[in-house]
């Protein structure tokens, strides 16, 4: 019997797929006019559809919208991989110990071109000629780039090595004559590459420079790629600074400030400035007005900049799982949430055994040694379970607990300069603002400088989060804390709302920030018996692992350093209260959270640029817990908080006039 088969079916032709849309077809489909779409797409670098409208509206007051002026462009080669990493080290201590100097507006890289003018419509075209270049040259460039020490009095760097620089440039004559058919003029560098450590610095750090610049090792395996960036032409002949503080306008003149905005502003009119204003122009809207100087910190130029293309021309041993820097350090002008980092990245690497003990180490090095230390594994360490609820009153012991809470609401931090407004000549101090504290401890105001207290609602904060442990019955055996200010009054008042007996509060130095973080004023801080006598549950027979005096002695910390001594603090502490049952609980900062329970959970450390950006995602009274299990290795493993956390909206300073409209028109 024949299969069955069935009958042919006759359906219509099925409509072909529509072409897909370029992200400039999809912006005039949009409405947006074709001017302003190709400038959006340029500015971020052609990232999306959803990045370039978010920029429009962000800039519907920038008065350059319709303007023809096109950006700004250069091509760098820039190293990633180990290399890198010992490049942005020296970068990090050469700041730490000597302040700015010129090399650090930029970051590590080698110059191919001078900065050239771009059409905004033109971009495309730019990147297809580049990828023709590296097409072209694929067979004839290096397999590594030889560098070579070079320092004078003036000028610290990494010269290419001759056969290298002459194969180098064959890009930038390449890049030049391609860019010429395209009726765009590009000078390219044909003096001799090289990576810039240092210039523009004081004569006298010349002998510390140098001995820095030798730590790099020329030989490191290395990652290059072929870079193009664009930067704003409001930028040229400025300085670009980072917002700190967030400021509404109350003049007309005025320009608003977004904490991690960046500003250009002229260097000779921030220092000549007698009123403490500056003019400046905002990244983030392109608008321009007067701004509090004492809001800004300065930053790399190059912070501001916008990465079009990245493609790597040439590795030297490096390998695919070594961690890769970020390819540009802005990828995407979308609204940023925190303050831009001014430090540079380090590399990240795990505690040497070979280190020179610091004071604390010294200490404790019996309770401490290298065999302690978790040897990384390759993949992820940290363990997502669930949390295991309390045991009930019938004699089942509970694995330990360590609690690692950020403080509440700063005064500072919430209000800016807030000792010049509150305390008078006298030193009486008055609040200017219903959530600044009614009093303040007595003390010199400038003492508060980098000692701040937290806000009344910063208070309510810390009481809020102390209710939501006592109702998911949490009890802390121990307290350890920081010795500022705002972390002894919030563990204080999370110990209040704990209402059954507490333990009395621990001083410990070693928990406090990255010293790096003040590296011009070093914080002055009550002493555990003047926090007492003011009222505060401090024990004051506590013999701290570190004292202030062996903290603040240090002149500089690198981030493994504070990594180093956030571990050995931590795993020392629980040591020698291992035999104390219950949990235990440290008051610090924010990035406390994640230095002191990394390489307790078996991670690796952080980098100074990731850092800084996990710090910005911590928020007040954010809570980090870690528990122990004994069966498992490494034995401490990150749990989700065991109670509901806090989460509230930023409430900015209201200004009335507003409500006057145009009616309203003031005069600075």
């Amino acid at each position: 019997m024949a299969a069955l088969l069935p009958p042919p079916r006759r359906a219509p032709g099925r409509p072909r797929a529509p072409p897909q849309l370029s992200a400039l077809q999809i912006l005039l489909q949009m409405g947006f006019p074709k001017h302003r779409a190709e400038k959006a797409l340029a500015a971020t670098g052609e990232r999306g559809v959803q990045l370039a409208a978010d920029w429009l509206l962000s800039h519907v007051n920038d008065p350059t919208l319709d303007s023809c002026t096109p950006r700004e462009y250069i091509l760098y080669l820039c190293p990633s991989g180990p290399l890198f990493g010992q490049l942005q080290n020296f970068f990090l201590q050469s700041m730490l110990q000597h302040g700015r100097n010129g090399a650090h507006n930029y970051l590590p890289h080698i110059t191919l071109c001078s900065f050239f003018q771009l059409a905004d419509d033109s971009v495309s075209d730019v990147i297809k000629a580049l990828e023709l270049i590296c097409d072209k040259l694929k067979g004839e460039l290096p397999d590594r780039i030889k560098l070579e020490h070079y320092t004078s009095q003036t000028f610290l760097g990494l010269f290419v090595d001759q056969k290298h620089n002459e194969m180098l440039k064959k890009i930038s004559v390449n890049f030049m004559r391609e860019t010429s058919d395209l009726q765009i003029s590009v000078e390219p560098y044909l003096k001799a590459l090289h990576v810039t450590l240092a210039y523009q610095f004081d004569v006298t750090h010349y002998g510390s420079l140098e001995k820095l610049t030798q730590m790099i090792d020329t030989e490191a395996p290395a990652c290059w790629e072929l870079r193009l960036y664009s930067r704003d032409m409001r930028i040229k002949g400025n300085e670009v600074h980072k917002v700190l503080y967030s400021h509404t306008p109350q003049e007309a003149d005025e320009l608003e400030l977004v904490i991690g905005d960046l500003v250009y502003v002229s260097g000779e009119k921030l220092n000549g400035s007698s009123d403490g204003w500056v003019e400046g122009t905002s990244w983030l809207s392109g608008c321009s007005g007067f701004l509090p100087k004492n809001y800004i910190e300065r930053t790399a130029e190059s912070d501001a900049w916008t990465m079009h293309k990245s493609i790597t021309i040439c590795k030297n041993n490096f390998s695919d799982d070594i961690p890769r820097p970020p390819s540009s350090p802005v990828t995407a002008p979308s609204p940023p949430k925190a303050a831009s980092p001014s430090i540079p990245q380090q590399e990240a690497s795990a505690v040497s055994v070979n280190h020179k003990p610091t004071p604390v180490e010294r200490k404790i090095l019996p309770v401490v040694s290298n065999s302690d230390l978790p040897s990384p594994k390759e993949e992820t360490l940290y363990e997502n379970i669930e949390f295991l609820s309390m045991a009930a009153d019938n004699g089942e012991h509970r694995p330990r607990r360590l609690f690692v809470v950020r403080h509440a609401e700063r005064i500072d931090f919430t209000f800016g300069p807030w000792i010049p407004a509150c305390f008078d000549q006298h030193g009486n101090y008055t609040p200017r603002d219903i959530n600044m504290p009614k009093t303040v401890l007595p003390r010199k105001p400038m003492d508060y400088l980098k000692d701040s207290p937290l806000t009344r609602f910063g208070l309510y904060q810390a009481s809020l989060t102390g209710e939501a442990m006592f109702e998911a019955g949490i009890r802390f055996s121990q307290v350890f804390c920081s010795p500022s200010l705002r972390c002894v009054q919030t563990a204080t008042t999370i110990l209040k709302a704990l209402q059954s007996p507490t333990p009395l509060i621990n001083i410990e130095p070693g928990l406090f920030e990255w010293l790096a973080w003040y590296p011009d004023i070093q914080p002055v801080w009550f002493k555990p018996q003047e926090l007492k006598d003011f009222g505060f549950p401090i024990n004051t027979t506590y013999k701290p692992l570190m004292s202030v005096d062996e903290l603040l002695s240090k002149k500089s910390e690198s981030c493994e350093e504070y990594f180093s001594r956030s571990y050995v603090v931590t795993q020392t502490l629980l040591e020698t209260s291992k035999q104390i049952r219950g949990d235990v609980m440290f008051l610090g900062h924010s990035a406390t959270l994640d230095v002191c329970t990394r390489q307790l959970t078996g991670a690796k450390i952080r980098t100074a640029q990731e850092l800084v950006h996990i710090v910005h995602k911590i928020p007040y009274v954010g809570v980090a817990v870690v528990e122990e299990n004994s069966g498992r290795v490494p034995s401490w493993g990150l749990i989700g908080a065991p109670f509901q956390t806090l989460t509230h909206a930023s409430n900015v300073k209201f200004d009335w006039k507003c409500m006057l409209g145009d009616a309203h028109v003031s005069k600075r």
